[in-house]
């Protein structure tokens, strides 16, 4: 009964609240003036955005809707909306890919950290759409708490639903973002009373790892295949916690060097440590995903090397995480005693993580 009546009241809350226009002129939007240009197109004013992320000016979001049209041509983007962003270059985005309509990934959420796009990290927030070829397409983003519903066009039923925002922001900038030239027309965001978050499901899993030990970030070369046990390196260590499913997601405890700019990113480098204990000698198995690229020391010694990097050379392998560990899995031959896992974890574009668990 309670959800009902709340439910109830955020619709008849949307009903009676205003939606607040930006008008699409340069004194309203903030960001490299550059990247934008403004002018009149099928009879509307327009923005274009050339890439990257603008952001409307003095308007402060936290729960509410944002609306925008977005035209729809042969070059075709990936473009969308962003919201809750901060000083940080860390923002909530939903974005349609265009170019792969059709698709069971046509429409995607995924958290920016320090401008970089996590998106591999998260691929239960994808969903399938048909775009039209030309025209308009309408968005429309319903945020409340830690959950967003996506609408298209005069669509009753969202195309997408998110329900769990992964960044902890509750209120924030709110802006449009695409990977190349896009126009926009007809922005708008209602504001509405803040709803409070929803817990979110732990997953509770025998052996699974919700902890380690983080070092701070290097920058290494990206042609690097292969690395060094660390035992010259003077590494500092955080303990770091996972998301509720496991996941540790570096991009909130670490910056990159250089983000925003996909392969043109600097290849960056941590070091994670687990310590492990056995009443005996044996060995354990250790079930992980990860991205991008990453070597395993036991011990001293290293066990594994792997590549999940999006479109590694010669396919068209995405670098998704799998949370459901499915994929790669190690044996570890432990020592009788205190044993020391180490980790070392690569990443250039598209997500920073890790999901493991021993048995």
């Amino acid at each position: 009964m309670y959800k009902f009546l709340f439910t109830t009241l955020f619709i008849i809350l949307q009903i009676a609240a205003t939606a607040q226009p930006v008008p699409m002129h340069p004194g309203h939007w903030s960001g490299d003036s550059l990247k934008t240009t403004f002018q009149v197109m099928d009879g509307r004013e327009v923005l274009t955005l050339h890439r990257g992320t603008v952001w409307a000016k003095d308007v402060l979001f936290g729960d509410g809707i944002i609306e925008v049209d977005i035209s729809v041509s042969p070059k075709k983007s990936l473009t969308g909306i962003s919201f809750r962003g901060d000083q940080e270059q860390t923002c909530e985005n939903i974005y349609l890919r265009v170019p792969l309509s059709g698709r069971d990934d046509a429409i995607q959420y995924a958290p920016f950290f320090h401008n970089e796009d996590y998106w591999q990290l998260y691929p239960e927030h994808q969903a399938k759409y048909v775009y039209p070829q030309t025209g308009w397409v309408h968005m429309k983003i319903m945020v409340k708490g830690n959950t967003a519903r996506l609408f298209i066009n005069e669509d009753t039923v969202p195309a997408l639903v998110v329900n769990h925002l992964r960044t902890a922001n509750r209120s924030g900038k709110i802006g449009l973002w695409c990977l190349s030239e896009q126009s926009f027309s007809n922005f708008s965001y209602t504001p509405l009373p803040a709803s409070p978050f929803t817990a979110v499901p732990v997953r509770k899993e025998t052996g699974l790892v919700t902890s380690y030990q983080l070092s701070q970030a290097f920058t290494i070369a990206k042609k690097t295949k292969t690395l060094v046990y660390p035992t010259d390196m003077s590494l500092r260590w955080d303990t770091v916690t996972t998301e509720e499913d496991g996941l540790l997601n570096i991009g909130k405890y670490r910056f990159k060097k250089t983000s925003g700019t996909f392969e043109q990113n600097s290849n960056d480098l941590v070091w994670i440590k687990i310590d492990l204990t056995s009443a005996e000698a044996r060995t354990k198995k250790m079930d992980l995903d990860f991205t991008n690229r990453i070597w395993v020391f036991l011990n001293g010694q290293i066990i594994y090397h792997g590549d999940h990097s999006y479109r590694l050379k010669g396919s068209f392998y995405k670098g998704l995480i799998d949370k459901r560990f499915i994929s790669d899995a190690l044996f570890l031959p432990l020592q009788k005693g205190k044993n020391e896992l180490m980790i070392g974890i690569s990443s250039v574009a598209n997500g920073w993580g890790l999901i493991s668990k021993i048995e």
